[in-house]
């Protein structure tokens, strides 16, 4: 599973804020100059990135993350900036809590999905198995059953008293008769 870092949308933040979204973007690209003077990376805070307005136009926001809501909350003072502190704390529980759902239920249809896989394998294994068990079990008897009709061939052959003269007459008659003994 991947861990994804939660963010805002500065529209919601400005909203939190009571601010225009026009002067929050402002106010955060003054910030990132300032972060830039003092070789701090601003990704930490918040990221680029577009919405599309109402007439379907791509537009700026910004991408804001926790530490962005606590970077700005600092920067206001008085009754705003503790009831945006409370709104953005609760804000992030929330979607903490509908990650852990989701999560939750990912991970429950991953390993259903898993589940299902293994026993199909498994279902498709014991097939084989009766096939491959089937198929031998018959080999084996066609195996016996040929050698039994051969061993009850030569018996019969054996006790057949024309057969087994034939036989003594050209052991008797054969040339080298030190093979015969």
């Amino acid at each position: 599973m991947q861990n994804i870092e939660q963010t805002l949308n500065s529209m919601e933040v400005a909203e939190m804020v009571e601010k225009e979204h026009k002067r929050l973007l402002k106010d955060i690209r003054r910030y990132e100059v300032q972060l830039g003077e003092g070789k701090i990376a601003p990704s930490d805070f918040w990221t680029q990135s577009t919405y599309k307005n109402s007439q379907n136009k791509e537009m700026p926001c910004y991408r804001i993350t926790k530490k962005g809501c606590e970077f700005i909350a600092h920067k206001l003072t008085g009754t705003k900036g503790t009831v945006f502190t409370a709104r953005y704390i609760n804000r992030f529980h929330e979607m903490e809590t509908e990650l852990s759902t989701g999560a939750n239920q990912e991970l429950l249809l991953y390993l259903k999905d898993k589940l299902e896989r293994q026993e199909a394998v498994l279902a498709d294994i014991k097939s084989q198995t009766k096939v491959q068990g089937y198929l031998q079990a018959r080999t084996q008897n066609t195996v016996q059953s040929e050698y039994k009709k051969e061993i009850e061939m030569r018996v019969e052959a054996s006790m057949d008293i024309e057969y087994l003269r034939a036989v003594y007459t050209f052991a008797k008659h054969y040339p080298n008769k030190s093979i015969v003994a």
